[in-house]
C-alpha cells in the first residue's frame, strides 16, 4: 500500500486554518435544518521537508467533492496581508497571513490528461483556481452545503471527499462525511439584516460610469453575494448618503432621483430609483432602508441634493428645517411613498433621519424629525444611536442600538435593532474584525436572540476608503488602512475585475443570523426559558451581550444542543 504524500483533514468551519496548523482530528458529521447552509473545511499539506535543492516540496492536487443529494460549493481560502499572530484564535508564534478571502472553484472539477507532459500529466479542466500542497504551510478549502438555502429533503446525506495527485492521477484520499438535515426549516420572522453598500466606492473601484449598464451588472453581483450570505435589507441611495463626509465636503453624487424645480415646487422622476429597487428585489432583497434625510451626527443641515442639470439645490449651507428644504422633503417623500406602495413595499421600508445622533443632538434631531413626521406617519423610522433618552422622549420607535448599550433598551423598548461600529475594544462583545475569533463573530446570533432584536446593522460592506471617505485602499494588501482597524470597513474583497469575493467573516456572520433563527424555532417548540437554559449550560453563564463561547468547538456544541432539542420536540 502506497503512503500518501499529502495529509488531509476535515475540520469544523469554526476552526480557522493558519499556515502552521496541524489539525489533530477530523469531523465525521454535520447537522443543519433543511433550508440552512452549513460549512466545513478541507485542510491539506504535503508530507516531507525541503527538496534536495532547498526548495519547498510542492504537490499539485485536485480535491473533488461530490454528493448525489446535496448542492455543494467550494472556495479556496486565501490569506490577507495581516499577521496571523495577532488573531485571537492563533498562537503568538503563528506565522503567515490571516485566512479570510474565499475564492470560488468548482466542487468537483473534471480531470483531464496532458499526453506526453512529464511534469504535470493531469490537470483540472476549465479550473483557474489551482491547488498545490506545500510541506511548509497548511492550506484549506471551505466547503458549503446548500449555500443558497434551498429547502432540501430531510435525512442523512453523504458527501464524498477525494484527493487526486495531478502528477500521477492517483486518488490518495477518500472520505465520506455525513450531513444530517433535520426535518424543520429556519423561520422567517421579518428580521432586518443590513450592511451598508457604498455606491461611490464601487464606481471608484471599477471605473464604470455610475448607473450605467455595466455598473448595474457589477452592483447586481454585490447584491447577489450579500443575499447569499444572509442580507435581506439594502440601503437605498435615493440621494447621496450623508455618511462619513467632512462638514462642507461632498462624496460622489450617487442620487437616483431626477429632480426638476418648477414654479409650483418640484417634479420627481423615479425611473432610475425604481430600476435600482427592481434589480435588488430580483437578487433577493426584501427590505429597503431609505438613505438619511439629514446630515450625520446631529441632523443640523440638509443632505446634498442636485437637480437634473447638475445644480446643487441643498447642502451644508441649508439648515435642516429651512422651509424650502422641508417643503422639498415632503413633496419627495409623498412621491416616493406612492411608488413604494405601488411596488408592494410600503411595509418593507425603514427611514433614517440622521446617523448616530448623540446626547447633545437631541434638539436638532427633534426638529428634523418634526419636519417629516407627518408625511412618514405610520412608517418605520429609526437610526443608529446609543442614548436611551431618544426612545424615552419619543424621538424614535425603532432604534438601532450599539451592542454595548443593549441592556439600556432591554425590555423597556419593545422593538430595536442592534449594531456595532467594529471599533469596539471590549473583547467580550461580538465583532468581526480580521483579528476576531470565529466564535466571537458567530456569537452575535446568540446576542440578537437574547435581546429579541428586530434587526442588525453594520456600516461597512464594501467601504475601501480611509477616514471620512479620503483615499482608497486594497483590503487584501492593506487591511488596516482605515484607522488601523483590520477589516472593520468591509466584508467582501474586490477581485481584479472588481467583482465581490466573500470572506470567512461574511460566512460566520451568516451562521450567526441562522443561529438566531434556529433559536427562534426552538423557542416556539419548547419555550424561551428552556432555550435560555441550554445557552446558560453551554456558556457557563446566563446569556447576555458579553457572553461568548470559549472557542469554536463550544460554539458548535451549543448549536448541536439546539438542533437536538428541535429533533426531540418534532420527534424526527
Amino acid at each position: 500500500m502506497n503512503i500518501s504524500p499529502v495529509s488531509i483533514w476535515l475540520t469544523s468551519s469554526q476552526t480557522r486554518i493558519f499556515s502552521d496548523a496541524l489539525p489533530t482530528d477530523s469531523i465525521t458529521s454535520l447537522s443543519a435544518l433543511k433550508n440552512e447552509p452549513v460549512s466545513f473545511f478541507v485542510a491539506y499539506r504535503a508530507i516531507g521537508g525541503k527538496r534536495a535543492d532547498g526548495r519547498d516540496t510542492d504537490i499539485p492536487l485536485s480535491i473533488r467533492l461530490t454528493s448525489d443529494t446535496l448542492p455543494l460549493s467550494a472556495y479556496k481560502i486565501l490569506s490577507v496581508s495581516f499577521p496571523a499572530s495577532e488573531c485571537e484564535d492563533a498562537k503568538e508564534d503563528t506565522v503567515g497571513g490571516c485566512p479570510d478571502i474565499l475564492l470560488r472553484r468548482k466542487p468537483s472539477p473534471e480531470i483531464g490528461e496532458n499526453r506526453g507532459e512529464i511534469h504535470l500529466p493531469f490537470y483540472e479542466k476549465d479550473e483557474k483556481t489551482l491547488l498545490c500542497a506545500s510541506a511548509t504551510r497548511t492550506q484549506a478549502l471551505c466547503v458549503t452545503v446548500n449555500e443558497n438555502g434551498e429547502t432540501l429533503p430531510a435525512g442523512r446525506h453523504r458527501v464524498k471527499i477525494e484527493a487526486v495527485l495531478m502528477k500521477t492521477g492517483e486518488t490518495v484520499y477518500t472520505y465520506e462525511l455525513t450531513v444530517e438535515l433535520i426535518d424543520a426549516s429556519l423561520p422567517d420572522d421579518g428580521f432586518l439584516y443590513t450592511n451598508w453598500l457604498h455606491y461611490d466606492c464601487l464606481a471608484d473601484l471599477s471605473g464604470l460610469s455610475l448607473w450605467s449598464d455595466g455598473y448595474f451588472g457589477l452592483l447586481g453581483e454585490y447584491i447577489e453575494n450579500s443575499v447569499r450570505y444572509g442580507m435581506n435589507t439594502l440601503l437605498l441611495p435615493a440621494f447621496t448618503p450623508a455618511l462619513d463626509t467632512p462638514v462642507g465636503c461632498e462624496r460622489m453624487n450617487v442620487q437616483l432621483v431626477d429632480v426638476r424645480q418648477t414654479d409650483g415646487g418640484f417634479d420627481f422622476d423615479l425611473t432610475l430609483l425604481r430600476e435600482f429597487m427592481e434589480l435588488a428585489i430580483r437578487k433577493g432583497i426584501k427590505y429597503f432602508e431609505h438613505c438619511h434625510l439629514f446630515t450625520q451626527w446631529g441632523a443640523r443641515t440638509a443632505i446634498t441634493v442636485y437637480d437634473t442639470e447638475g445644480k446643487r439645490l441643498f447642502g451644508w449651507d441649508t439648515p435642516a428645517t429651512a422651509p424650502e428644504y422641508v417643503d422639498f422633503l415632503n413633496q419627495y417623500l409623498g412621491a416616493f411613498l406612492r411608488l413604494a406602495d405601488e411596488m408592494g413595499l410600503g411595509e418593507r421600508l425603514l427611514f433614517h433621519i440622521s446617523d448616530e445622533p448623540d446626547t447633545e443632538h437631541r434638539q436638532s434631531y427633534r426638529e428634523a424629525l418634526g419636519a417629516v413626521k407627518d408625511v412618514l406617519r405610520g412608517r418605520r423610522i429609526g437610526d443608529a444611536l446609543s442614548d436611551y433618552s431618544y426612545y424615552a422622549e419619543g424621538l424614535t420607535e425603532f432604534p438601532a442600538v450599539r451592542n454595548m448599550f443593549a441592556d439600556d433598551f432591554d425590555v423597556k423598548c419593545p422593538s430595536f435593532m442592534l449594531y456595532y461600529t467594529g471599533g469596539e475594544t471590549d473583547k467580550r462583545l461580538a465583532n468581526r474584525l480580521l483579528t476576531t475569533s470565529p466564535q466571537r463573530v458567530r456569537a452575535l446570533g446568540l446576542h440578537l436572540y437574547r435581546y429579541r432584536a428586530a434587526g442588525f446593522l453594520h456600516w461597512g460592506y464594501n467601504y475601501y476608503y480611509g477616514r471620512m471617505s479620503a483615499g482608497y485602499f486594497d483590503p487584501a494588501t492593506d487591511p488596516c488602512f482605515y484607522k488601523n482597524i483590520p477589516g472593520v470597513t468591509y466584508l467582501v474583497y474586490p477581485d481584479r475585475k472588481g467583482s465581490p469575493l466573500p470572506s470567512l467573516r461574511e460566512l460566520y456572520s451568516r451562521d450567526a443570523m441562522n443561529d438566531r433563527r434556529a433559536l427562534i424555532l426552538c423557542e416556539r417548540l419548547v419555550g424561551r426559558d428552556a432555550v435560555l437554559k441550554i445557552c446558560e449550560e453551554e456558556l457557563g453563564e446566563a446569556l447576555s451581550i458579553t457572553s461568548l463561547p470559549k472557542d469554536g468547538q463550544a460554539m458548535i456544541a451549543l448549536r448541536e444542543r439546539i438542533n437536538n432539542e428541535i429533533r426531540k420536540a418534532l420527534k424526527c
